[in-house]
């Protein structure tokens, strides 16, 4: 891979895993820490070139998250990512293997935020009969001061073993086509979408498309019925 290449997948993952980019997992001699600073392709290089493995959050600081997880032992892996590809295309999937010895990480990756408490409830609603197998988020909601538990990335090099966390399934992270949540649409994801919306001087939201004039983004006042 050229250093281009490698650039261009650096920003790839800092845009899909990095939904929090304020803070990182960071895997030291001593174990995992949580570094309060912001995600830099720089550090993203140093994980991809046998540096420091890094961790991501999958909570961001509003309580919103666009991938779910699960880290699972070899011997049930084949089997759980079976049942993950039963229900999620197999495009927004990605199975790589830990580097540990022990296991594999499985993600799904949807192409719109959703709420950390439904982003929850899917990862754990797949579990019935995989008893042990870690999920995340494994929070509903973080507080103004909190984080959450962040996951390992995969492509990095494990600092007790020293292998690498390599792809399974698809053979590059370029490849992974993210899918639509199973939850509804909630009118913050509408507005977020919304062209007919502007932000006033003290930051609240407007709308353009009422009788013309500017009136207030509301629910009840929408003009299309609060639907996209």
């Amino acid at each position: 891979m050229t250093a281009e290449e490698k650039h261009r997948l650096a920003e790839h993952i800092l845009n899909l895993f990095f939904v929090r980019q304020d803070v990182y997992g960071l895997e030291t001699e001593d174990g995992w820490l949580t570094v309060k600073q912001p995600v830099t392709l720089e550090i993203i290089l140093h994980h991809l070139n046998g540096g420091p493995c890094l961790g991501a959050h999958p909570i961001s600081a509003d309580n919103r998250c666009r991938w779910i997880g699960w880290d699972i032992d070899n011997k049930r892996a084949e089997a759980f990512i079976n049942r993950v590809a039963g229900k999620y295309s197999i495009q927004a999937i990605l199975f790589n293997f830990t580097g540990g010895g022990r296991g594999y990480h499985v993600r799904v990756f949807f192409n719109r935020l959703i709420s950390a408490e439904d982003s929850n409830r899917l990862a754990k609603e797949l579990l019935q009969g995989f008893k042990g197998v870690e999920y995340f988020p494994r929070q509903i909601s973080i507080g103004t001061e909190g984080f959450g538990n962040f996951m390992r990335l995969p492509l990095g090099r494990h600092h007790k073993t020293g292998r690498i966390g390599k792809l399974v399934r698809p053979k590059s992270i370029f490849e992974i086509k993210p899918c639509p949540p199973p939850v509804l649409l909630t009118f913050r994801d509408i507005q977020e979408a919304c062209q007919d919306r502007v932000q006033d001087q003290r930051g609240g939201w407007n709308c353009l498309a009422i009788d013309g004039t500017v009136g207030y983004c509301k629910p009840q006042l929408c003009p299309k019925g609060g639907k996209p």
